[in-house]
Parts: structure tokens; C-alpha cells; sequence
């Protein structure tokens, strides 16, 4: 029983860590798929917003030169335009370098574009002043096609390459996304295995305290039937044996007998050789008594040097000595106890049922009595009950 509390023990402790061992390994893992699509929502909404922003930035500046070509020196409405133009590529610009604060090449090229633009805005603005100032020429004549296509193109150039850049970004945090779902389906197949491994080591755990607290059932069951040194049935399995014996009988009409036996000559050989060898002693007639019987007969030991033997569908009294002097017979032959030659002998008393006593108690009281009177006629005999 103790093992079988150790297996428990040590199965309970051993699942409770491989759960919390699983339960951790989970909860790594969905942190981790967690923290990427949280990434990678982010990181998509925000390639949105600076994509937005540099498309903007194109129409704005776009607006804005449309506008300074448009204004009219002297008139707030055709000025209101161009105005409002800059402020909004401005406010674009900023905007722009806000967003890409995060990655450091992306606010470098941000701060490039700032001077771009920057440049571009002066232009523009020299341009109004000329006007205001009455130059009779037009003001974009002041400044060469080619000029204003240079500062164009860098500008598109420098939009082209943050715009690269952020679906570059935006790819590997969608990858991080796809990586992400790997790890979900691996985890998923991992927790799956795992449980499988553990169901079925459980299982065989289970199983091997269920076969512990089997067998520890069965031996508490034979300790409490069973004789501890000889192994034979003891008082008490006895009795149920013989009341199985009276309901047999009472239900075929048959007898049987009872022989209840004793040792002459047992104390000697403990006094003079000692205990442990009076329990060899007791062993060795058990052996020699389960070797005598038939396998329907029953032997037990109830107790000191006392054993019973029950015979049952016995009717003839020829035949129960026969059986008795083969009995006594066995029990008589030499014994080697601690490389000592051991004699000892045995005297029976013998009753029947239904003829001297119908419960098991009178058929055990009857031949006790007859087994004193076999021991005060010599011994080494048996007697029946009359």
C-alpha cells in the first residue's frame, strides 16, 4: 500500500509539473503570437498613414505650384489659394517626419525631404515676391524649366524611396504575421502530442496503481484468511470453508469428516533447537500435509501446532482412517531442521457430519475431545468420535 501511495504521489507531482510546464509553454507562445499581430496591425496602420501622407504631399505641392502660377498681385483672392497651398504642404511635411520618427532611416530621409521641400517653398515664394515687386516679366521666366524639374524630381525621388521603404517594413512584419500563424499551428500540434504522450502515460500510471491496489487488496485479503508462516487457511477462512462444507452436504446428503490434528513432540524441538526452527518444523508438516490431501480436501492451522483437516463426501468410516494413518504416516518421517534430523509424530481426532455435530463448532469441539483421547492412549494414533 505504502508503493502504491509513492506511485500516486509521485504520478500526481510528475502531472502537475508537465502541466504547468504545458501551461507555460502555451501562454510564451500566444504572448508571442499576440505581440506579432499587435506589431504587425500597427505597423500596417501606420504604412497606411505615412503612404497617405506622402501622396498628399505630392498633391499638395502640386496645388501649390498650380497656385503660385495663378496668383494676381493685388487681389486676397487669388492669393488666398497659394496660401493655403503652402501651409498644407508644410503641415504634410511634418506630418510626414511625426510618422517616421520610429525608423531611423526613414527619419533620415525625412529630414531630407524637409530641406527639399523647404527649397521648393522659397522658390515658389521668390517667384510671389517678384511678382509684388512689378517686374514687368513674367516670374517664371526667372527660373529655368530644367531647375524647377531638378527640385521636382528629388523631391519624387526621396517620396518614391520612404514610400519603398515603408512597404519594405510593412513586408517583414506581415511575414512576422505569417510566422505567427506557423507558430500556432506548431504549438497546436505540440499541445496535441503532448496531451496524446501524457494521456497515455497517465494512463499506463493509472493503471499500474490500479494493478498496485489490486494486489495490495488481494494480500491484506489473503493475510486475513491465511495462516502467516505456513501460508495455509486460517480460523477464520475455516469456518467459512465449513459452513460451505454443511450447506454442500445438507444440499446432496452426504457427510464429511472433520480431523482435527496436533504435534507430538513440537515443544521439545523449540525448547531445545529454538523457535526459528519450531517455525521451519511447522513449514515443512504444512508441505507435507497440502502434498497428502487431495486438491477438494482442505488443511489449515489454527493456531500453535494445531492443524485441521476437512474431507468432505466422506460416508465410510474405513476410509477416513485410511486417510488419517496417511496422515499420521507423512507427519511421522524424518525432518531436516538446521542440518538436524527431526522426529516428531502426530495424534488426530476425527468427527463426522451429520453424525456428531451439525455446525462447525460442534464438529471442531468433538474432535478436539477425541484427539485429547488419541494423545492420552501413546499419541502418534488417531481416534474417532463416538
Amino acid at each position: 500500500m505504502n508503493k502504491q501511495h509513492q506511485i500516486a504521489h509521485r504520478t500526481l507531482i510528475s502531472g502537475m509539473l508537465a502541466a504547468g510546464l504545458l501551461a507555460g509553454l502555451i501562454g510564451w507562445s500566444v504572448f508571442g503570437i499576440i505581440a506579432d499581430f499587435k506589431s504587425t496591425a500597427m505597423q500596417k496602420a501606420r504604412n497606411h498613414e505615412v503612404i497617405s501622407a506622402l501622396n498628399r504631399l505630392q498633391i499638395n505641392l502640386t496645388n501649390a505650384e498650380k497656385s503660385e502660377r495663378g496668383y494676381v498681385v493685388g487681389s486676397e483672392v487669388a492669393a488666398t489659394p497659394y496660401e493655403e497651398a503652402v501651409k498644407e504642404v508644410r503641415w504634410t511635411t511634418d506630418l510626414i517626419y511625426a510618422l517616421a520618427s520610429n525608423d531611423p532611416l526613414q527619419r533620415s530621409k525625412a529630414g531630407q525631404l524637409e530641406k527639399l521641400i523647404e527649397a521648393k517653398l522659397q522658390t515658389l515664394q521668390f517667384l510671389v515676391d517678384v511678382r509684388e515687386a512689378g517686374s514687368t516679366q513674367s516670374a517664371q521666366l526667372l527660373m529655368s524649366v530644367e531647375q524647377d524639374k531638378l527640385e521636382t524630381d528629388r523631391i519624387k525621388d526621396v517620396l518614391n524611396e520612404m514610400e519603398a521603404r515603408e512597404n519594405t517594413v510593412l513586408d517583414k512584419a506581415l511575414s512576422a504575421r505569417d510566422g505567427a500563424y506557423g507558430k500556432f499551428w506548431a504549438l497546436l500540434g505540440l499541445v496535441t502530442v503532448c496531451l496524446f504522450a501524457g494521456a497515455i502515460w497517465q494512463y499506463f500510471r493509472m493503471r499500474k496503481i490500479v494493478q498496485y491496489a489490486a494486489s495490495s487488496e488481494a494480500e491484506i485479503r489473503h493475510l486475513a484468511n491465511h495462516d502467516v508462516l505456513t501460508g495455509l487457511p486460517n480460523r477464520r477462512l475455516l469456518q467459512d470453508k465449513l459452513d460451505t462444507h454443511i450447506d454442500e452436504a445438507n444440499r446432496k446428503r452426504q457427510a464429511f469428516a472433520v480431523m482435527f490434528m496436533d504435534l507430538d513432540g513440537f515443544k521439545k524441538v523449540n525448547d531445545t533447537i529454538g523457535h526459528e526452527a519450531g517455525d521451519d518444523l511447522l513449514r515443512s508438516v504444512a508441505q507435507r500435509l497440502r502434498a497428502t490431501i487431495r486438491t477438494s480436501d482442505t488443511v489449515a492451522r489454527i493456531g500453535g501446532d494445531e492443524f485441521i483437516v476437512v474431507v468432505p463426501e466422506l460416508n465410510e468410516v474405513n476410509t477416513a482412517a485410511q486417510i488419517a494413518t496417511t496422515l499420521v504416516d507423512a507427519v511421522s518421517k524424518p525432518y531436516l531442521i538446521k542440518d538436524k534430523s527431526v522426529n516428531i509424530s502426530a495424534s488426530i481426532g476425527i468427527s463426522f457430519y451429520p453424525r456428531n455435530g451439525t455446525s462447525s463448532s460442534e464438529l471442531l469441539d468433538i474432535a478436539d475431545r477425541a484427539l485429547n483421547q488419541a494423545k492420552g492412549r501413546g499419541k502418534n494414533q488417531y481416534r474417532f468420535a463416538f
